[in-house]
């Protein structure tokens, strides 16, 4: 397991970047996030419903917002993430649990209030899905010399995202207007 350590900002920047896709499965690249991180997740609720009734932009929109929400919270903080379409999915050092819990409420709230639909969110301690058995490892693929994307592995977000869908872990919304 990892440990946590001192420089949690540079955690995610030091994680080497590869740039074949055919390395996307190997395991050497791929870091363990460190145990005392946290995991973030959104999930729009019903979200094929949405799409189905036309509201592919808003359920878009939702998921999209956390990735925003956070990254306008942590400024300058390199921080893995991924879009899943009706949510998103992110890691970030333990002293920032505490901004990215108040940026997911706000986003809840937001939502809710503005998109009509309910997005739920969850933070999730690494070290409970490393407890449950499972891995939590963040690779760095660069699609090219100037983009890169976090590629995650182990599992762990993938228990993760069950936590959330089952209410564990939960952020409640924030109040309108956050």
């Amino acid at each position: 397991m990892a440990s946590g350590g001192g420089d949690h900002g540079g955690f995610y920047a030091g994680v080497p970047v590869f740039d074949g896709f055919d390395r996307i499965m190997d395991p050497a690249v791929y870091a363990p996030l460190p145990d005392d991180w946290v995991l973030g997740l959104t999930d729009v609720v019903r979200s094929t419903a949405a799409i189905g009734a036309g509201r592919y932009r808003a359920v878009n929109t939702a998921g999209a917002a956390a990735i925003a929400a956070v990254s306008n919270a942590l400024g300058d903080l390199a921080f893995p993430f991924a879009f899943g379409g009706d949510g998103a999915s992110f890691a970030v050092p333990p002293d920032k649990e505490d901004v990215v819990r108040r940026a997911l409420a706000a986003t809840v709230a937001w939502v809710r209030d503005e998109l009509d639909l309910e997005l739920r969110a969850a933070v999730v301690p690494v070290a409970a899905a490393r407890a449950a058995g499972f891995d939590v490892r963040v690779g760095r693929f660069a699609a090219s010399p100037n983009v890169t994307y976090a590629m995650f592995s182990g599992g762990g977000l993938a228990w993760a995202e069950r936590q959330l869908k089952e209410g564990r872990f939960r952020v409640e919304p924030g109040a309108s207007g956050d």
